[in-house]
């Protein structure tokens, strides 16, 4: 059992809100998604923010999780992901021939602002890893560090394979 400083339980209280809100957005971004490759994609994002959602519950609680060190990411085929031809994700599989950029601007917003959520996730994680630097709970911070940079490669990569990237968007 870990005892949390005030500032301890501040932090882990301001990850566990941050999370609710990616969970809440990447459950909308599902429903609201005009691709069905996107639609997967904010499931499984929705399930990662989850599971460590449930890893700043139990350490509120003042126990150490256990997390499973083997794979980085579970929705990710890292033998595929850094091709320039393919990737393939929780069992979707975009290629390059997937290049005819259509998709729709609301999926290109929703794309953009899951961008930036990730990225706002990462940054705070970052911070609440400092201050538990010397604690039980860094490897789980690190772990969960690790998976946002999977998380933002994951939807960098279906925005430069769907060419969301080559034009602007306007709001």
């Amino acid at each position: 059992m870990v005892n949390l400083s005030s500032k301890e339980k501040f932090l882990l209280e301001g990850e566990k809100y941050q999370q609710q809100l990616a969970i809440d957005k990447f459950n909308d971004f599902t429903l609201h998604a005009k691709d069905d490759n996107l639609k997967t994609l904010f499931s499984n994002l929705s399930k990662i923010e989850e599971s460590h959602l449930n890893l700043i519950n139990e350490m509120l609680q003042g126990k150490v999780p256990l997390i499973n060190n083997k794979s980085i990411h579970p929705y990710y085929e890292s033998n595929t992901f850094n091709s320039n031809n393919y990737l393939s994700v929780g069992g979707m599989m975009l290629t390059s021939l997937d290049n005819n950029y259509s998709y729709e601007d609301g999926d290109k917003i929703i794309c953009f602002d899951a961008l930036t959520t990730e990225e706002l996730l990462h940054y705070t994680y970052n911070i609440s890893k400092s201050e538990f630097e010397k604690s039980e709970f860094n490897d789980i911070f690190e772990f969960i560090i690790n998976e946002k940079n999977e998380n933002i490669k994951y939807i960098n990569e279906y925005m430069n394979k769907k060419g969301m990237y080559n034009n602007t968007i306007y709001f």
